[in-house]
């Protein structure tokens, strides 16, 4: 059974002006749902009451009170915002698991929070526009940028990146205006990306910025910002919720941008798929 944010996101693309308003005030904060009356949501949507009810009515919900219930359901309860995230000495691997999950799923609800609509929708047409994309990033972050280079080369998009970051700034140094740099670093401080950032301004072409919602150098030089929950600090036993943001901003740059091509898409994963299965036992 879907849950109610997979099934907005479902019927998003075929809902109206009015419609979509509200549900973009509910991707940001769920919990104004539960908060608010009718006449208060449709001053924040920017809409009316009876816009709020109709739009329940078209998630398939008798009217706002059954939408309300569904949502309550979906917010976690307050027991769980007492559990303290941080690691402590002595922690069995079940606290650990148990810690892990709860930091996560706040994780999540601060992602859908902090990326703007807007900077997401603009940066996926670069991507379609896009002649060839440069993916960067270092330490962590070049997981992400890797996962993202693995999906982009698979669906067919003409993309590079490389782990050594001379090899990368060589790369980058002959990147065109038609061209995009995607550059991933949760602090924005990592000299490497910047650098890239810098030669591809130079270059005239444009950045999109995978990092943090502080202000930082790489916000300032990218064209367009992935922002991520600074809900994590720098100085870390390890990337946890900055690795799982920025994995997850690379799967939804790439769905978004595969999404009106799904039919031909598929052809080109079976040929694929018939390639690598040649390699397997």
């Amino acid at each position: 059974m879907l849950n109610l944010a997979n099934k907005i996101s479902d019927v998003y693309p075929n809902l109206n002006k009015t419609s979509k308003l509200i549900a973009d005030v509910y991707f940001k904060d769920s919990t104004l749902f539960l908060s608010k009356n009718l006449q208060e949501l449709g001053a924040i949507t920017k809409t009316s009451g009876a816009s709020v009810i109709r739009f329940c009515r078209k998630l398939g919900f008798k009217g706002f009170k059954d939408f309300q219930i569904a949502c309550a359901q979906e917010i976690p309860g307050k027991q769980d915002n007492t559990v303290d995230t941080i690691i402590n000495e002595n922690d069995e691997p079940t606290s650990v698991l148990y810690k892990l999950q709860i930091s996560l799923e706040k994780n999540i609800a601060d992602i859908g929070k902090t990326i703007d609509h807007q900077s997401l929708a603009s940066a996926v047409q670069l991507m379609r526009a896009a002649q060839k994309i440069y993916v960067a990033g270092e330490g962590a972050s070049g997981l992400a940028a890797q996962d993202l280079f693995y999906k982009l080369i698979r669906s067919g998009k003409d993309a590079a990146f490389v782990q050594s970051s001379h090899i990368a700034l060589e790369q980058v140094a002959n990147i065109k205006t038609e061209d995009i740099l995607i550059t991933f670093s949760y602090s924005g401080l990592t000299q490497e990306p910047l650098l890239m950032a810098k030669q591809a301004k130079e270059n005239q072409a444009k950045i999109i910025a995978v990092t943090r919602a502080q202000n930082s150098p790489l916000k300032d030089i990218a064209d367009t910002i992935i922002a991520l929950p600074s809900n994590e600090k720098l100085l870390r036993y390890g990337a946890v919720n900055s690795l799982f943001a920025e994995i997850f901003a690379s799967s939804l740059l790439y769905l978004s941008l595969i999404s009106p091509n799904l039919k031909e898409l598929n052809m080109k994963m079976k040929t694929t798929q018939n390639l690598t299965n040649q390699l397997k036992v």
